[in-house]
């Protein structure tokens, strides 16, 4: 292939691969519906004569603002609340979830087996200071969240939480732990006014580290959904004002991340989702102030009734699949999902096998190399032969040089090129084919080495104690830099000397591109890099063309 064609390919794999990563493209989300009220009807009042007594300006407890009942013949319960503040706390071998009978939330969801970047209990609930904060089951109506205190009964592995006013209001809430796995169990019923309250889900998902909030390559507290068969993702920063997401069937929908989730798995009918932006203050990396945004996710349920499961796990492909619900979608591999579901199947055999996934992603990438070698070979081969006909194809060229807007003259020169190339027998796209078939296969390992919790906080070795963050000392970028650039020296070189610094520039790039990628992301590209030098020096003695390795372009 000419050497312009393929400088086109390289260059514009890269500056694919750069724009998708600097600027991903927005996902189209759903308006929303003019005339629709985001929360319900009725509100939460203050304290009544019928609640517990405390501080009216602490609010510590509002009731329900007494509507007149349109059918007389209801029947009223008696007025049930506790007189102070408890948590219960409910366990099993993965999970911790901690419950507040104040509004009747959860407070606390806690994953064993994974902390934050500063090695605290990691809990998927985040910290918003904001008024309008609202905690997962918390109802929601004009006035603002719940903030009754429910009476506690306990019950085997869970809680039932019961608050009525004794004016027809009620509201009843059942939480059972599963005796193993991932998922709380949750049976929420309201009655009289409250019957078409808002349920939260949360404001967010988990308080991220500084570093992992400021990169450009993290997810954080996305509102994710899939309804009527599509997988809807809402950024924080794209939502602007309240939409309505009005979907038909919903499957799941709640919060996620770059590794974790939170989500709601109905099993009755929904009526309404509602997302609305919630700004607060945090602190930047200099530990100044800033300016945050989240998203604040509510759900009405139909009948004033829903029954489901509130899902907080890691985003593990194998465990969301086993979960069922198309879980696993939410793992956003891209439109090569595939090759990266594969690659990271290989992965996790080979990490059985040896225990550390540094070691894994260097064997891995070995193997790549291996069953590529054939398709490497060749294009080696083919670029060493256009090395040897290129002084031939610049006489052909410097021939027409001035003849280049005559039609019939380059057609005449692209028939004698043509014919050189079979007298040669030299295929100008035996360079060029090989590095297309990588292509997807580099983009899909690029992916996988993205989003996989399997890295988070994976140790490699001595300064790497991390494989999802960046190289802290940016040694493993500029060894990846220096090989890419002893790479171009030690290839057959072909084209004009233009060229050839066009692709002198290309480990700069990358090197300066990949300083803030993940460590273990630069240890594939470091290795593959020192294999496919390794490849080309196999090559060129099969050929019997070492003495190559000096030449210069």
């Amino acid at each position: 292939m000419d050497r312009r064609v393929l400088l086109a390919v390289v260059l514009s794999a890269a500056i694919f691969i750069v724009w998708s990563i600097l600027f991903p493209p927005p996902k189209p989300v759903r308006p929303a519906v003019d005339g629709r009220d985001a929360a319900p009807a009725a509100e939460l009042n203050r304290q009544s004569d019928t609640g517990a007594t405390g501080d009216p300006e602490a609010a510590p407890e509002q009731a329900v603002e007494e509507v007149a009942s349109p059918t007389p013949a209801v029947v009223v319960e008696e007025a049930t609340s506790a007189t102070s503040e408890e948590e219960i706390e409910l366990s099993n071998d993965v999970m911790k979830v901690t419950i507040s009978n104040r509004g009747g939330v959860v407070s606390s969801f806690v994953l064993f087996g994974y902390r934050g970047d500063e090695g605290e209990t990691l809990d998927l609930i985040q910290t918003v200071d904001v008024p309008e904060r609202s905690l997962p089951l918390q109802l929601v109506t004009e006035s603002g969240p719940d903030r009754q205190l429910y009476a506690v009964e306990r019950i085997d592995n869970g809680v039932t939480l019961r608050w009525a006013d004794g004016r027809g209001n009620a509201v009843d809430k059942t939480m059972t732990m599963p005796v193993e796995g991932y998922g709380l169990g949750i049976d929420i019923e309201t009655r009289g006014d409250l019957k078409s309250a808002a349920i939260s889900l949360g404001t967010g998902l988990r308080d991220l580290g500084i570093a992992e909030r400021n990169s450009r390559l993290s997810l954080w507290g996305e509102v994710v959904m899939m309804a009527d068969g599509e997988v809807t993702r809402l950024r924080r920063r794209k939502v602007k004002a309240e939409e309505d997401l009005e979907p038909k069937v919903l499957r799941w929908v709640g919060f996620d991340d770059s590794y974790f989730l939170s989500v709601l798995r109905p099993e009755s009918a929904i009526a309404d989702v509602l997302v609305a932006p919630v700004d607060f203050e945090g602190t930047n990396a200099k530990g100044e102030p800033e300016e945050l945004k989240a998203l604040r996710l509510l759900v009405v349920a139909k009948n004033g009734q829903l029954k489901g499961t509130l899902l907080g796990a890691p985003k593990q492909y194998q465990l969301l699949q086993d979960l069922g619900d198309g879980l696993e979608r939410t793992l956003d591999f891209g439109i090569l999902g595939p090759i990266s579901v594969l690659f990271l199947k290989v992965l996790w055999w080979i990490h059985a096998k040896v225990a550390n996934w540094g070691l894994s992603i260097i064997l891995l990438t070995l193997g790549i190399r291996i069953v590529l070698f054939p398709l490497m070979h060749t294009s080696t081969v083919s670029m060493r032969r256009m090395q040897k006909v290129q002084p031939k194809v610049k006489e052909i060229q410097a021939k027409y040089k001035k003849k280049k807007g005559d039609a019939q003259a380059r057609a005449k020169m692209n028939q004698e090129m043509m014919t050189l190339y079979k007298e040669e027998g030299v295929n100008p796209m035996g360079g060029c084919l090989p590095l297309l078939v990588q292509m997807p296969i580099l983009w899909g390992l690029y992916k996988l080495f993205l989003h996989s919790i399997e890295l988070r906080h994976a140790p490699f070795i001595f300064w790497i104690q991390d494989l999802s963050a960046k190289d802290p000392y940016y040694i493993t970028p500029i060894l990846m830099m220096a090989t890419m650039w002893l790479q171009q020296r030690l290839a057959p070189q072909a084209g004009d000397p233009q060229q050839q610094k066009i692709m002198r520039m290309m480990p700069l790039v990358f090197g300066i591109m990949f300083l803030q990628f993940p460590s273990g992301l630069v240890l594939y590209w470091l290795t593959n890099n020192v294999l496919t030098i390794v490849q080309q020096e196999i090559t060129l003695h099969l050929i019997g063309e070492r003495k190559l390795r000096g030449a210069k372009g």
